[in-house]
């Protein structure tokens, strides 16, 4: 079971729109997929149609002992929706392999074909967790320079967490809202692209920028239902397709 977890130190990349539509992508492509939201923010959970309260989240599922009680989100993709309690997660000894503990225990080989983590945009308890459970870390950048400093705290991030979770793969890069049609949009993206190489990380694709997707999660439907032809449903079918190949 590939397990990606999508991690940045930083807000505002697209990190949890990258979440919803690869999970909403693995759904189109007919694959059996669990998104787990682990941001208190709970804007996965919002944006892949779930509202209102949950009888179980991601909180009791790193908390409880229970087995969990799944959501079926009306694109087809199973949710544990985030909770606020989220926020109040403490680190203790060994607490960031809950999570892990949580998904070995409850989805065994076979349960799933994706499982998608959405994650908080700061380092701490959560995003440990996250990159303990995963093997895939995908990396959603916006092309600007700030977007550099929070690519190589996150790369540090996983590469600690390596020495405890050796199947955790530094998946890439994805450099999303893309201005195709600017020069100086173009040559940031070279440049965050060029930094990322030389530390050995690629680029998996860029997503460019369309209005279609913001539109479909301020409606909470599926860019696949609302907009299948678009630029940022086309490109994130791309993505998924090149996650997925080596497995």
């Amino acid at each position: 079971m590939q397990i990606l977890a999508v991690a940045i130190q930083k807000g505002g990349t697209g990190k949890t729109t990258t979440a919803a539509t690869l999970a909403q992508a693995a759904a189109f492509r007919n694959k059996k997929v669990l998104a787990i939201d682990l941001d208190p923010q709970g804007n996965l959970s919002f944006a892949l149609g779930v509202t209102g309260q949950a009888q179980f989240t991601s909180y009791d599922l790193l908390t409880a002992s229970s087995m969990p009680r799944i959501l079926k989100a009306p694109c087809g993709v199973d949710i544990i929706p985030a909770a606020w309690e989220l926020a109040n997660i403490k680190s203790e000894k060994s607490s960031a392999r809950r999570l892990q503990n949580a998904i070995k225990k409850y989805f065994p080989a076979g349960s799933y074909d994706i499982l998608i983590i959405d994650t908080p945009p700061t380092a701490g308890e959560l995003q440990y967790n996250a990159l303990q459970a995963a093997t895939d870390l995908i990396i959603p950048l916006q092309a600007d320079i700030y977007n550099l400093q929070s690519l190589y705290q996150i790369t540090a991030a996983a590469r600690q967490i390596q020495q405890s979770n050796e199947q955790l793969h530094i998946a890439g890069i994805v450099i999303t809202k893309a201005d195709t049609r600017s020069t100086i949009a173009r040559q940031m993206r070279e440049q965050i692209t060029e930094q990322a190489a030389k530390d050995k990380i690629p680029c998996l694709g860029i997503i460019r920028t369309g209005v279609a997707i913001q539109e479909a999660a301020a409606l909470q439907k599926s860019i696949y239902e609302y907009a299948p032809y678009s630029n940022p449903a086309q490109d994130y079918l791309s993505l998924l397709d090149k996650i997925t190949e080596r497995r």
